[in-house]
This record gives C-alpha cells, structure tokens and sequence, in this order.
C-alpha cells in the first residue's frame, strides 16, 4: 500500500495581492512559512520516505520548512508546476477579467470551453500532471510520499482521481488553501482519497 499526501504551497505575497502566479513566483509570506512549519509539525511522526516537489520556488521552499531537520530527501519535478498562464502571469486577476472578460470567465466557469494562444490550455495540465501521478505509483509499490504542488494542478490531479469531468474542476468541495493537506491511499493501482483539503494544522 502506498500513501501520498498532497500539499499546497504556502500563502505568498501574490497570493494576497491578487496576482495570478503560474510559473512565475511570488515570495513566501511570514503566514505562508508558518502554516508550512505548522504541517512539518503535525506529520513529525509521519514516516516520509521522499517528498516531489514543483520545481517553483514557492514550492520547493514550502517542502523545505515541512521537512525541517527531518533528512527526506526532495526531488524536484517540472511536470508539478502550477498551469502555466502565458501573458496574464504576475497580472491582478480583477485587471485580467476587464481586459479578457470572455477568457477569463471561460478559465473559471467552463474550463473544458477554456482556449488562448497565450500559456497551457487544461488538457496540457491534465497530461503531464496524470503522467507525473502515475509514474510516482509506479516507482512507489509502497511507503509514504508527498507531493507538494499548486492549486489548478492539485485540483487537476484530485478530479482525475475522482473521475470527474473537466467542467466540474471548480467545483469540488472542500477548496485547497495554502499548505492544505490531502491524503491518498493507493491499493492495486487503485487511489483513493481519505480526507481532502484539510487545514487544522493552521496557525490561528
């Protein structure tokens, strides 16, 4: 048996100011390092065999804080980067909405109707998130591993394991905050989740 928990990334300052972040990178916010110390303390006991980490900044330095003074080794994957969103990386998500009313109502409402020349489309996320899922299940038969990823992608991931379709991908409760957790377990090839998005690890 194999378990995987997945991890948001931290709170960072695009975050709060309301940037849409993709592959670009926002800095952690002092709250976003904390609620990642705050999960490193919760899962001390957690045996953890490796951690697979986006390869953006914000990612990596949130597995970082969860690891602590533990000794996990952490593997960097470009395939668990956040969507990327071409031209609209960095930009104030109200100022995109004035500027690509149509786009960006589609991006949020009706994703599988998503479609720019500029950044992925989901069917680009859902390919290479799947794949990178897939080929951890296979080098893993058993243990425990995390995955510390972004919002668009772990929602990608979650919807595949629940076979939803793609225009139900924002509507899944509960949403993932910064440093949410979600465990998976995997029998036989088969994932299941045990508890998703859960966040009372939270510093208050």
């Amino acid at each position: 048996m194999l378990t995987i928990y997945l991890v948001r990334h931290g709170q960072t300052e695009w975050n709060l100011e309301g940037r849409l972040q993709g592959w670009g990178n926002g800095e952690l916010t002092k709250e976003g390092i904390n609620d990642a110390l705050a999960l490193g303390r919760r899962l001390i006991n957690v045996p953890i065999d490796l951690i697979y980490s986006s390869s953006s900044k914000r990612a990596y330095q949130t597995a970082e804080l969860i690891t602590g003074s533990r000794d996990i080794p952490i593997i960097q994957d470009d395939a668990l980067r956040e969507m990327g969103f071409g031209d609209w990386e960095g930009r104030i998500r109200t100022e995109i909405e004035k500027e690509y009313e149509h786009e960006y109502k589609a991006f949020w409402e009706t994703p599988h109707l998503y479609n720019r020349n500029s950044g992925e489309l989901f069917s680009h996320v859902i390919d290479r998130v799947v794949s990178a899922f897939n080929e951890i299940v296979e080098k893993h038969p058993s243990g425990t591993v995390m995955v510390v990823s972004h919002s668009i992608t772990l929602r990608v991931l979650i919807a595949y394991i629940k076979k939803l379709p793609l225009d139900k991908l924002f509507t899944q409760k509960p949403g993932l905050g910064n440093t949410s957790l979600t465990k998976i377990v995997v029998k036989d090839g088969h994932p299941e989740i045990i508890f998703e998005g859960d966040m009372s690890h939270k510093v208050k």
